[in-house]
């Protein structure tokens, strides 16, 4: 029995492709080609619609890159977008002013010195619509300095009272703010810190210069023992304490949290003699501090401070 030895040809064109398929059949000595039933297949090009999101989504997103406070008053709530911070200061106290991104625009101001809350405000053009003042602040709080030296201001339903001096025609008597504020981190003036200054980093990763803008100077204890406390306008202060030979037996940093290194331990401390205008300067060289409550975070202190004659 023969059998027949077949090559199979196919032919595909693209687009409306078609397939043509032919069979090459040998019998012996001689070929014969036979075509088989010419299937068709069409590859169809769909268009694809690009997908997009609602503009209230994209709206939502883009409309406030930054941060977001809730006004809530007359029994409707209005998330409001809030521009960068700004710090100015007098003396010992710090004054926060941001703005909202939208009109008509409004503004908020906080004064605190260190972490106490002075008063608060917010208003429209030049004047306070609403305010509070020190103890009638509630819920508003600032953290301790993160890795970058930044902190964040809270606001949790802090109520403000309408300032009765505006001429505001408006039935609304109070109004609450809640959300939250990036405070950047201080940028001091260039001569503010000039030749001194001291780097604090704890082990919770926050971090902050100091420097003794707020004064500095000594008292002396009964015993003998003095104690040279420089104070930044912060209110914080580092306290250096020597016995009657001028041998460091403490150093002490008063601020957010209470730490302190003793005797031995504050090895990495040392005071110059007075210079020729009785100025001495105290060096810091990986001083470490621990937290006096409970010993469970501590504080590493790089720097020095300048004693001006007295």
């Amino acid at each position: 029995m023969d059998r027949s030895a077949r090559t199979w040809i196919v032919t595909l064109l693209l687009g409306t492709a078609v397939i043509v398929v032919v069979a090459v059949v040998k019998h012996g000595g001689h070929t014969e080609q036979r075509l088989l039933g010419p299937p068709t297949v069409e590859l169809r090009h769909e268009q694809i619609e690009p997908t997009h999101e609602s503009p209230e989504v994209l709206n939502l997103s883009l409309s406030c890159p930054g941060q977001q406070l809730e006004v809530a008053g007359n029994g409707s709530t209005e998330s409001v977008c809030m521009g960068a911070l700004i710090t100015k200061h007098n003396g010992s106290v710090r004054s926060y002013q941001v703005a909202t991104l939208t009109t008509p625009q409004r503004w908020l101001r906080v004064e605190a010195a260190g972490g106490t809350i002075l008063s608060a405000a917010w208003g429209s053009e030049q004047r306070p619509d609403f305010h509070c003042q020190a103890a009638e602040c509630k819920g508003i709080t600032i953290s301790r300095r993160d890795a970058q030296g930044a902190r964040v201001m809270t606001f949790e339903r802090t109520p403000l009272m309408r300032t009765r001096s505006n001429a505001m025609a408006s039935t609304q008597e109070s109004l609450q703010l809640s959300g939250h504020v990036e405070i950047p981190r201080d940028e001091l003036p260039e001569l503010a810190c000039a030749g001194q200054g001291v780097s604090i980093v704890t082990s919770e990763s926050s971090s902050q210069t100091f420097c003794p803008q707020g004064g500095a100077g000594f008292e002396i204890d009964d015993d003998g023992t003095k104690r040279y406390r420089f104070t930044s306008l912060d209110g914080e202060s580092i306290l250096v304490a020597t016995d009657q030979n001028q041998q460091v037996r403490q150093v002490q940093y008063q601020g957010e949290v209470s730490l302190a290194c003793r005797s031995f331990e504050c090895g990495s401390v040392w005071i110059s003699v007075a210079d020729a205008e009785g100025a001495r300067r105290f060096s810091f060289s990986g001083t470490t501090l621990i937290e006096t409550e409970n010993g469970q975070s501590n504080a590493v202190l790089n720097g020095s401070l300048i004693l001006p004659p007295l």
